[in-house]
């Protein structure tokens, strides 16, 4: 008797998930990670297969009591690609990666994006992007969006954003999700760095973690042309993002700055532009590495990751964390914390974001009972 059809999406999806975190499993071995029979994960296999989900790879070798060798199982990374955006006040940068997260195309460009015009220019960006890259020849999953400021995740509305000008809630499934036949999610800039770190790393299955985000840009109406620094916070709690009560998770002030009226997030005396001066950088970095302590050693936290623009400090913020990590202690000796910068550097945004269109398109979770009516499928939807 088959699976009801339910059931059998769960399975298909519990599969594709294990398949994506081992990569390369035999049904037999497929069965007992899920606790499924033979018989029916080799329907679904099947199925998978006929949907060109999943490939067969070599044959494996055969267990300690011998007996016939078995065909080995892996996603078919080479028919689907996601894309990630990052969006800035200055540039924005593209990148389409593959199932294992894998980047197939970066792109730069000097253009950036301001509140006003948003709606109609991400639009136009989006479909110039999915059409350029057409000679990928691929599915493509989903698209993420990263950038600075509060968002409602869940309901998809940016609730403010300095960095483009967002003074007032925008209702970005509205203005931009729903002119697409496939997902285009949003999420805060730290977040989405926080979300590559999951899925880059998904084998370690990382549980409580910190990534920050360190960039420097400048709003268009500045005054001064030299670049500003931010800095964003992403909390990974239990192996998930942690958004806040507000949703204002990670919005960072540090602890010095102490005077209500100055919205900057380290004071920093004017006219000084830090990436020209490494005492001035240095002292920005220590006193940024001084408030991400308190929160490490107050959470216990056990990794933090680094990305962004890290070239101009990548050589003396790990000792300087750690000095502040010592300082901060009880104990003296620091949390026992794991210090590394984004593999993806200057990416980490942009990859972060096509990250999170594959963590939905993979997740283990059930699919809504409305699925025909949603943009968020799991892979297992995805027809070729």
């Amino acid at each position: 008797m088959s699976m009801p059809r339910r059931t059998r999406i769960i399975t298909s999806s519990r599969v594709v998930r294990q398949l994506w975190i081992d990569e390369n499993l035999s049904r037999a071995e497929l069965a007992k990670l899920l606790g499924l029979n033979k018989s029916s994960m080799s329907n679904i296999v099947q199925d998978l297969i006929d949907q060109k989900i999943v490939i067969e790879t070599e044959e494996k070798e055969s267990g300690p009591k011998g007996g016939r060798k078995a065909t080995g199982l892996e996603l078919n990374k080479d028919h689907f690609y996601a894309l990630g955006f990052e969006l800035r006040s200055d540039s924005y940068t593209i990148l389409a990666v593959d199932l294992e997260g894998s980047v197939l195309f970066s792109e730069t460009v000097p253009l950036g994006f301001i509140a006003k015009t948003f709606s109609e220019e991400v639009r136009s960006l989006i479909k110039k992007t999915v059409s350029s890259l057409a000679w990928l020849n691929r599915q493509l999953i989903g698209v993420g969006i990263g950038f600075s400021g509060v968002f409602d995740s869940e309901n998809q509305i940016i609730l403010r954003s300095v960095s483009l000008g967002f003074d007032r809630p925008y209702d970005f499934a509205k203005n931009v999700s729903s002119h697409f036949p496939f997902p285009v999610i949003l999420e805060n800039d730290a977040n989405a760095g926080a979300w590559g770190e999951v899925v880059f790393q998904r084998k370690r299955k990382l549980r409580n973690f910190l990534f920050v985000l360190i960039e420097f840009w400048k709003h268009y109406s500045d005054s001064d042309s030299g670049p500003q620094p931010t800095v964003g916070l992403g909390l990974g709690f239990d192996g998930k993002i942690y958004r806040g009560t507000h949703f204002k998770a990670g919005e960072f002030k540090s602890i010095f700055n102490q005077d209500a009226s100055n919205s900057h997030q380290v004071v920093i005396a004017e006219g000084v532009q830090i990436t020209e001066n490494e005492q001035h950088l240095k002292s920005y970095i220590r006193e940024v590495s001084r408030n991400i302590a308190f929160l490490v050693n107050t959470l216990d936290i056990g990794n933090v990751f680094i990305g962004g623009d890290i070239e101009p400090f990548q050589s003396f913020m790990p000792s300087m964390l750690e000095t502040s990590l010592k300082e901060n202690s009880l104990e003296g000796n620091g949390n026992v914390c794991q210090i590394q910068f984004s593999s993806l550097g200057y990416h980490a945004v942009s990859y972060g974001a096509a990250a999170l269109v594959l963590d939905r398109a993979l997740m283990d979770l059930e699919p809504l009972d409305n699925y025909a009516d949603s943009k968020i499928f799991s892979l297992f939807y995805l027809k070729s």
